[in-house]
């Protein structure tokens, strides 16, 4: 295969930090490859794809030391558009590459920029609009979009002219499982029509079977560059504090010689190993069994409406105090909006909310000391100049003044924001900008936490230690309801699981329950964890949550 991409001894720091985010990277890519760039939040991935695409240096400035290389232009020498014929780059967060009025019009634009004939321009629409599924959005203004419609416009716009090498941060962060499904998809047809594909994820489940390197990145070195087996084999991930994905995990705990790499081949160690006890060692989620104590959100027949659209349909929900409730469901179900709702950032329709015996709407100011809200975009809550003061923010002349200085610092070194203090909040990564919106959620000690998607953009180290801490938050008494596509968060953490649609609510009990419905879940668009959806082909019911449950040697049985 040719060598494409050429990077040589890069270095760089951005301005102003006498830190480097990149230390002596060397690496080649060849054509054709689909390659996996993992690493923790802030350890030089995004910075690494920028130089790829020429936005450092030429759109970012910073010291750089080295050269990059893209089909032989070297991107210090060559401009943007020059490198774009070559290289399209999906960003982290979809609304920094979106500015058009309709998706169509967005979609089209590289294509009508290349000076494109009107018939080529509409093969190249047609042919995004349909890989990522969203041809129904075609007349729709970007912005008025969910998160993770707004991330597959974005795909659409990067694939439409077929690039020779496609650039993805984290395209799937924002994604319901189907819509990852269906990009990861489209990724892998359009490698095996050559195009090199170069994509940095976190979450790795759905995409190590069709990877063919993964470069494993920490503190901005390459500590690992191997097929994706090899680097699972050696516990890389493990050691810098990643998880590698499910069936990964589920050979490593059952010794196989091969670890699988998909649902499929952990299906085959299964079934070819007698020994194995498909059991469940503890039943219950921790504090999964729910006891109705205290009712602290009451929803009844409530409907609301986005103009002539219908986005939330005759909806009751009752949630209890000190419960932990996931809302899963994909993109455009409603549940952001059911959120706002209970915040009063939204005024219903038809029908009464209620949370803390508070209407949301006339009591919004006695709401707010008492309900956490946590926004899925963390920029739009973030506006001071230091991430110490985004924390402070609120406490001064309060009064409890600083007395709560050892709550701030709890929640500073749980979210691993020691050294990120005195940085200006948006000159962080993405992950590392969503966990100081959440730290400043946490630090008011809220009755009820509202958190949408928090573990999007986030490595396992970070999700973890925030999700034991919203644990630990929820055993002293907090209520939280959490809304996430995280379906490994969600069968871990939450004790209850509601799923919509369509903005209605399909399915309401207890996780093990609700994972056991698996054909309710796919109407959903929603795909169980490897382990559930493995131990429910093999005849587990209930079935499996977590890796802990499986164990070897004794006798098939459920307890």
């Amino acid at each position: 295969m040719d060598k494409i991409v050429s990077i040589n001894d890069l270095s760089f720091r951005y301005p102003q930090s006498d830190s480097y985010v990149l230390n002596n990277i060397n690496l080649e890519v060849k054509k054709g490859e689909f390659i996996g760039l993992a690493g923790k939040s802030g350890c030089g991935k995004s910075t690494l794809l920028y130089h790829l695409c020429g936005i450092i240096p030429h759109a970012v400035n910073g010291h750089k030391e080295g050269k990059v290389e893209v089909f032989g232009l070297d991107t210090v020498k060559h401009e943007i558009p020059e490198l774009s014929t070559h290289v399209g780059m999906v960003f982290q967060n979809p609304e920094v590459q979106l500015f058009s009025v309709t998706v169509e019009d967005e979609v089209a634009f590289i294509a009508e920029n290349l000076n494109y004939s009107v018939e080529k321009i509409k093969k190249c629409l047609d042919f995004s609009l349909d890989a990522v599924g969203i041809d129904d959005l075609r007349e729709r203004y970007p912005f008025e979009l969910s998160g993770g419609e707004k991330q597959r416009v974005a795909i659409a716009s990067a694939i439409s002219v077929k690039p020779e090498v496609l650039v993805l941060d984290e395209p799937t962060s924002e994604l319901d499982s189907h819509g990852t499904e269906m990009v990861l998809e489209v990724l892998h047809r359009l490698n095996q029509a050559g195009m090199t594909i170069i994509l940095a994820e976190h979450h790795l489940d759905e995409v190590a079977c069709y990877l063919d390197r993964l470069i494993v990145m920490d503190d901005g070195r390459i500590i690992a560059d191997d097929e994706p087996r090899t680097i699972f084999q050696d516990r890389i991930f493990e050691s810098i504090g990643l998880r590698p994905p499910q069936t990964v995990e589920m050979g490593l705990r059952l010794g196989s010689s091969k670890l699988p790499l998909s649902v499929n081949e952990a299906l085959d160690i299964f079934n070819t190993i007698p020994t194995i006890t498909r059991g469940i060692v503890n039943q219950k989620v921790q504090g999964e069994e729910i006891v109705e104590i205290d009712r602290i959100v009451e929803i009844k027949d409530l409907n609301f409406l986005y103009g002539d659209k219908k986005v939330l349909r005759s909806v009751n929900l009752s949630i209890n105090k000190g419960e932990m409730v996931g809302l899963l469901g994909p993109n455009g179900s409603g549940k952001t909006t059911l959120a706002l709702l209970m915040m009063g950032l939204l005024k219903p329709d038809q029908g009464l909310v209620r949370v803390d015996g508070l209407d949301p709407q006339k009591d919004r100011k006695k709401l707010v000391q008492r309900v956490g809200f946590l926004f899925q975009n963390p920029e739009h809550q973030l506006f001071c100049d230091s991430v110490y003061s985004e924390l402070t923010y609120g406490f001064e002349g309060g009064e409890d003044g600083f007395e709560d200085q050892e709550v701030i610092d709890e929640v500073i070194n749980r979210m691993g924001l020691e050294k990120f203090k005195n940085n200006h909040p948006l000159t962080l990564s993405r992950g590392e900008r969503q966990r100081v919106a959440t730290a400043t959620a946490l630090v008011k000690k809220p009755e009820i936490m509202i958190i949408d998607e928090p573990t999007t953009g986030q490595d396992w180290y970070h999700v973890s230690s925030f999700m034991n801490l919203v644990r630990r938050l929820n055993q002293e008494g907090v209520t939280i309801i959490l809304i996430t596509h995280d379906m490994r968060v969600a069968a871990e953490y939450c004790q209850r699981l509601v799923v919509m649609r369509d903005g209605s609510i399909l399915l309401d009990g207890d996780t093990r329950s609700v994972f056991s419905e698996i054909d309710i879940l796919r109407e959903a668009d929603l795909k169980s964890t490897p382990l559930t959806e493995i131990s429910l082909k093999v005849g587990i019911k209930p079935p499996l949550l977590k890796l802990n449950e499986i164990k070897i040697g004794e006798k098939n049985d459920i307890q």
